[in-house]
């Protein structure tokens, strides 16, 4: 006997095929997505899309049906695994393959993070950052100066803590800059 909506679970769950692996009732660990039997009119049987979460649920709950006919039950369970899950532990496989998934984890990280470098800003000795700077009055000057430069509107701030702040980030901003413009040559 055929099962209806095959193509459409296995396109819902973007899955290359119905799982194998049946759902154990009695250890009854928690799945995000799975692909249930279902049971309609006539005995004619369809998959639909099913989750279960152990601590709030007692039994596993529809999340997708694709047909418009009701069913009467569900026969059986699929648990779709998820595939790139952080926690290898957890993960239901054997010892040697969990040290494979481990070692895929690490080098997807590595390549995650490849090619992206902080651009390491070397800070002046100078409290205000800047050579020019030697004052509060000064600072708020340069404040004034470079938001008008730059068009930038606000309260330009009036106490020594602040303008020290305002002025960090001043500078880390002309130091960006300057790093992009290296980098582009």
């Amino acid at each position: 006997m055929q099962i209806q909506y095959e193509n459409e679970v296995i396109e819902y769950l973007n899955i290359p095929s119905i799982p194998r692996k049946t759902w154990d009732k009695e250890r009854r660990p928690s799945f995000k997505d799975g692909v249930a039997v279902v049971t309609l009119h006539g005995d004619r049987k369809a998959y639909a899309v099913v989750t279960f979460d152990a601590e709030r649920d007692d039994r596993p709950h529809i999340k997708k049906v694709f047909g418009i006919e009701p069913f009467y039950g569900i026969e059986e369970i699929y648990v779709v695994p998820s595939y790139m899950d952080e926690d290898v532990e957890h993960m239901d496989l054997d010892e040697q393959s969990k040290v494979a998934a481990q070692r895929v984890l690490e080098e997807a990280h590595e390549l995650e993070m490849e090619g992206v470098e902080e651009p390491k800003i070397q800070l002046p000795n100078n409290e205000y950052f800047f050579d020019n700077v030697h004052s509060d009055e000064e600072a708020i000057a340069f404040i004034k100066s470079y938001n008008r430069a730059n068009k930038i509107k606000g309260r330009v701030p009036t106490d020594h803590e602040t303008i020290v702040m305002k002025l960090s980030v001043i500078y880390s901003d002309m130091q960006k800059g300057k790093n992009r413009k290296n980098k582009r040559r």
